[in-house]
């Protein structure tokens, strides 16, 4: 009996040691597990295993021709032509979009790889410049050197627009308060914003910067309308002080139309008084000219009776002859 409950213990014993061992390390065994995207419950792989089970990437060495010169180089054979672009621009001095290179007498793409091209250790490669391409580049290069300068200008254009603007709601707050400004205050304001809004016009901008342009094209036409508002409100506000003057002026422009008239009434008086004294010497003449006839009834006496009819409508003066 002792002998089957002493084995009976040791089997228990021997279970219960077995149970601790598994529960002891249950993380252990559930970090050798992980799911796959899949779904599916694999065994975790070691990564740093794999990292020394894995076969180097080989590096080949390539012969480029550029010209009459001859270059080696050490790349990856996984590497792309681009890539290889990069280290010949160091030595070539040229840049990697305006290169050209050439294998097995085919222009191979940036993009492309190496290996996938059959590019091996020793392999030849022919490099050529790309004027098409070295063109382009310098296009965009000036094009976007006209944009920067183009979107500085107008930042410029932007903060001087902003100084006067403060001085803009500065006369604006001051007229609304009942004061007076000085016109000449406006007006240099006024010329101030047309010179920006000049320069503003002649850049020429695109995409962001000519959005910009327009903005502060904008803003500046809407300042100098403010200006002419206030420059209409302080000259109402400046009217009644003016106004005596003005009706000074029209009381003697009244007074002199008025003496004008007068003058006017009294010339046409005094042109007939000379008409009468005219009349009169005309008269005199003609009694003179007649007094002379009386002693030489000639044609002398016809004549200065012609020019009496002649010079006045009056009737000719009729003389009684005596016969001696």
């Amino acid at each position: 009996m002792r002998s089957r409950r002493a084995e009976g213990g040791e089997a228990a014993g021997a279970a219960a040691a077995a149970f601790t061992s598994v529960n002891e390390t249950p993380d252990k065994k559930a970090a050798e597990w992980e799911v796959r995207p899949c779904g599916m419950l694999v065994q975790k792989r070691d990564s740093d295993a794999d990292a020394s089970g894995a076969a180097p990437v080989p590096t080949v060495r390539l012969k480029v021709k550029y010209g009459v010169a001859s270059h080696e180089i050490y790349i990856s054979s996984q590497a792309t032509f681009g890539e290889l672009k990069k280290l010949l621009s160091s030595k070539t001095g040229l840049h990697p979009l305006d290169m050209k290179l050439v294998y097995k007498d085919k222009e191979r793409d940036s993009s492309a790889f190496l290996d996938i091209a059959g590019v091996k250790d020793k392999s030849k490669v022919l490099l050529l410049e790309d004027p098409t391409a070295q063109a382009k580049r310098l296009l965009e290069m000036r094009k976007t050197k006209k944009m920067e300068k183009a979107a500085k200008s107008i930042s410029d254009i932007s903060l001087e627009v902003d100084r006067l603007a403060s001085k803009v709601s500065a006369l604006d707050a001051i007229l609304s308060k009942g004061g007076k400004v000085m016109e000449n205050d406006v007006a240099n304001l006024i010329e101030l914003l047309m010179n920006e809004l000049i320069k503003l016009d002649s850049i020429i901008a695109e995409d962001d910067a000519k959005l910009q342009r327009r903005l502060q094209i904008k803003r500046v036409q809407k300042y100098v309308e403010t200006l002419d508002m206030i420059k209409i409100k302080n000259a109402k506000a400046q009217q009644p002080n003016h106004q005596p003057q003005h009706q000074v002026q029209t009381q003697n422009q009244q007074q002199m139309h008025q003496n004008g008239n007068l003058q006017q009434q009294q010339h046409p008086i005094h042109t007939q008084y000379q008409q009468q004294l005219q009349e009169k010497k005309v008269v005199v003449t003609t009694n003179w000219e007649t007094f002379d006839s009386l002693f030489m009834p000639s044609t002398s006496a016809a004549a200065a009776t012609a020019v009496t009819s002649i010079a006045t409508p009056a009737p000719h003066p009729r003389f009684d002859w005596e016969l001696f």
